[in-house]
């Protein structure tokens, strides 16, 4: 089973070079390539992809952006790049990320016993302590997540995935309707044509979060905002009085919040982790209320493909 490894880039030249030296290390005996989609960087991350040309196995440069046109999100460097691969199986990872030794064997093996399957996220390696909250709260650390209400599926990030291609074949490719929940949205089609991802917890992704406030906050609000548009997709109900329910959790999350600022700003010191919790939580509640006030773009019945 020969493996494709695609890793999606857009100016990333301040962390390829960490996972490009931790892909040199991976082992895989029936066969790999490294194909490198290029989502239109400006930066020196492609010249940083070159010097690695000797040292990755058949790696492969492809353009996923016409400068003539819009840039499109991380979906369309997937598609793109495994379009271009030449594997009977896919392994998913980022630019930002770092691989953990024997991810790709481990990867390989499992997809040998499956058909989708997911690495476990490790946060500690390539963030400070100050930006970890409980374990609870570092999803797929320890588990796969499953979402909580209604279709109950569980999910995983893109930057884990690893799939056959026969599975992809039959799935199509990821959804141009989401920019941030492409990943999520692949999991519950997958999960809807009766196929469950796999946790394998011996394949490790070192990842990495955002490390500013503001990146935060934005991140937040984007997956929350397409998490609820994805769920309605598939069934989930809106619930009573959705959005004024969600008015309520916002108006207390300032009430708690807004004192830490404060003191932020006044200089006086306060743990960073309290204010990245309030933030993520901030942003995650009012990206819910923007999910809820958009249509879906699609309603997907058993067997519909998106």
């Amino acid at each position: 089973m020969k493996i494709s490894v695609i890793l999606p880039c857009f100016n990333g030249a301040k962390t390829i070079a960490v996972q490009l030296e931790a892909l040199t290390r991976q082992q895989w005996d029936e066969g790999w390539e490294v194909i490198v989609s290029n989502n239109g960087s400006t930066d020196e991350s492609m010249q940083i992809v070159e010097q690695y040309r000797h040292r990755l196995p058949e790696l492969k440069i492809v353009d996923a952006h016409d400068f003539s046109s819009p840039r499109l999100g991380t979906w369309h460097s997937y598609n793109t790049g495994l379009r271009a691969a030449t594997g009977d199986a896919f392994v998913l990872c980022e630019a930002d990320d770092e691989v953990g030794d024997r991810w790709l064997m481990s990867m390989g093996r499992a997809l040998q016993e499956h058909e989708f399957v997911v690495a476990r996220l490790d946060y500690r390696r390539l963030n400070p302590a100050s930006m970890l909250g409980p374990v609870g709260a570092r999803l797929q650390e320890t588990t796969m997540p499953r979402q909580g209400c209604y279709p109950h599926y569980y999910f995983a990030w893109g930057c884990s995935f690893g799939l056959r291609r026969s599975l992809y074949e039959k799935l199509g490719e990821f959804s141009s309707h989401f920019n941030y929940g492409f990943d999520v949205e692949y999991c519950y089609r997958a999960q809807r044509a009766g196929i469950v991802p796999q946790f394998v917890p011996d394949a490790v992704m070192h990842y990495r979060l955002r490390h500013s406030l503001r990146d935060i906050f934005n991140q937040q609000q984007k997956w929350a905002e397409e998490s609820n548009i994805i769920r309605r997709c598939y069934g989930s109900p809106r619930g009573k009085l959705p959005i004024i329910r969600k008015q309520i959790e916002v108006a207390l999350l300032f009430i708690r919040g807004c004192p830490l600022w404060l003191l932020k700003q006044l200089g006086v010191p306060v743990q960073f982790n309290l204010l990245v919790d309030w933030v993520n939580d901030l942003g995650w509640a009012l990206g819910e209320i923007k999910g809820l006030r958009k249509p879906v773009p699609m309603r997907v019945e058993s067997g519909d493909r998106p």
